[in-house]
């Protein structure tokens, strides 16, 4: 428990720290969000008169700390291009981002550790090389260019989805889920690359291990040796990344959004940064680091649960 109450004071830490470093950036870099609202054109009693409007002729840190506060609570302040609440406009567009890393995740997951474990299982043959050939090419592969294939084959060739025509979760959830396959398969295919290519090397260096030959020794199986000791073991470092892999599939949905016409969180950070809505910004940059922070949390405690040697 103590361990875990550090890590939970960790967390807000890093949080606190990012709030900072993002609410700071926009002081930094050029732009203006009057101007930007008003246009060019606008005299600067009228960009003036709506700064005051905004609060942002008041001090940077009294702005951090109103913000701070507002964040606390819940209140994640007003955007300035829709004039609509940043937490009902998070709320609307998070399933959808959310949604499309889950499905990007499992695919990670279903097609990764089989892999793997058949790749590892015939090292060093003319199938485990060919895979690893297949495999560094994947990963060498960005993951919008692979919906952009995707949208092209799938889409336009084989017409088994409609390019551009997004269906709301409101409105048909199997629809909603169907097309999200798409750009979560783009998404998922360099990071199933990746886990393969972590996977199989683990798995052949603990089995090389003495405590694999000792197994042996009192009679296990092959698939007895793997499953019970080896996997478990392997699997460490592949959770880590996993977590981070999490983390990262929210950030890549930012550019598969565009490709696949998804109105997701991405897409409205991207709006959101040209159109200098800083509140719209803040809060998606923090909620994104705050699930980094929790996925790191949780993998820290699956790891001590796989292995009870981490401390």
């Amino acid at each position: 428990m103590k361990q875990v109450f550090k890590k939970i004071i960790s967390m807000f830490a890093t949080l606190l720290i990012v709030s900072a470093v993002v609410f700071a950036a926009f002081e930094i870099i050029p732009g203006d969000p009057a101007t930007s609202k008003l246009g060019s054109n606008a005299t600067a009693e009228a960009v003036a008169r709506l700064r005051a409007q905004m609060g942002l002729d008041r001090p940077f840190i009294v702005r951090f700390l109103s913000w701070l506060g507002d964040m606390l609570k819940g209140d994640m302040g007003i955007s300035y291009s829709y004039n609509m609440k940043v937490s009902s406009m998070i709320v609307d567009k998070l399933p959808i981002t959310l949604v499309m890393t889950a499905i990007s995740m499992i695919l990670t997951l279903v097609i990764s550790v089989p892999t793997a474990i058949f790749l590892a299982k015939y090292a060093k043959s003319g199938i485990d090389r060919t895979g690893q050939i297949m495999n560094q090419a994947l990963m060498a592969v960005p993951s919008f260019f692979l919906g952009i294939l995707m949208t092209w084959l799938f889409g336009m060739v084989f017409k088994w989805f409609r390019p551009g025509g997004f269906i709301s979760y409101r409105k048909n959830v199997a629809g909603f889920v169907g097309y999200l396959f798409w750009p979560s398969l783009a998404i998922a295919i360099p990071k199933c690359a990746m886990s393969i290519k972590l996977l199989r090397s683990a798995i052949l260096s603990e089995a090389d291990k003495e405590y694999v030959r000792t197994a042996y020794s009192r009679g296990n199986s092959t698939m007895e040796v793997l499953y019970r000791h080896v996997l478990k073991n392997a699997l460490v470092p592949l959770i880590t990344f996993w977590g981070m892999t999490v983390a990262d599939m929210i950030a890549g949905s930012i550019v598969i959004e565009q490709v696949f016409n998804i109105p997701g969180l991405g897409r409205m950070l991207l709006t959101s940064i040209s159109n200098r809505d800083y509140p719209v910004v803040e809060a998606v940059i923090v909620l994104i680091a705050f699930v980094v922070v929790l996925m790191n949390f949780i993998v820290d405690l699956i790891c001590r649960k796989v292995d009870p040697r981490i401390k």
